[in-house]
């Protein structure tokens, strides 16, 4: 077995297996609280968002409509899903994790990771939009709307955005460094000479 397989080798780590049971089990409960929601009658659901505008305008005295309420209340139901889905995605992918030596090839390692989990979180966030949605069909008074489906994806879009313009100036920043480093190093290697 040669120097380059033995680092190929995969490590067990049992605290990111148990950070990812516990994410995933986030994940299927928020789920549950999803389509909880989805199935109230449209009586109910129109009661507990009037209720809710109420307190918040006699708590936050700040006055709002029940539409926008609705809008606010999709778009952070999703971006809560998309952001359990990705932690899920990270800690998942962890628990057997590859020692890897090189810098470059961690940074590069890391870009790619993160590009896997915000499609996988994207994916999960549109089929749930698209689920529920159809799921209300059934509900009594209640109907399914493609722009419901754009506000949940789009509010995971955008915070997906955000996480991966963080992790690339992380990454750039990372890199930079490292140069500066090297640079450091070599003019100081030349200085000894």
């Amino acid at each position: 077995m040669s120097l380059n397989q033995e680092n190929k080798k995969s490590v067990f780590h049992p605290l990111y297996f148990l950070f990812a049971f516990i994410m995933w089990i986030l994940v299927i409960g928020w789920l549950a609280v999803i389509f909880s929601l989805s199935s109230e009658s449209a009586d109910v659901s129109s009661m507990r968002s009037q209720d809710l505008v109420q307190r918040i305008a006699s708590s936050l005295h700040l006055y709002m409509s029940e539409e926008f309420l609705r809008c606010c209340a999709h778009v952070f139901e999703y971006v809560v899903l998309s952001v359990l889905a990705y932690i899920s995605m990270f800690a998942t992918n962890h628990v057997f994790a590859d020692a890897v030596a090189d810098f470059e090839q961690k940074l590069e390692k890391m870009k790619n990771d993160n590009e896997v989990y915000i499609a996988v979180s994207l994916w999960i966030t549109s089929l749930v939009a698209a689920a529920d949605e159809y799921h209300q069909i059934f509900v009594s008074g209640r109907s399914a709307s493609m722009f419901d489906v754009f506000l949940d994806v789009s509010g995971a879009f955008v915070l997906m955005l955000i996480i991966r313009i963080v992790v690339s100036i992380y990454a750039y920043m990372k890199n930079r460094k490292q140069v500066l480093e090297m640079i450091s190093a070599e003019t100081h290697m030349e200085e000894v000479k």
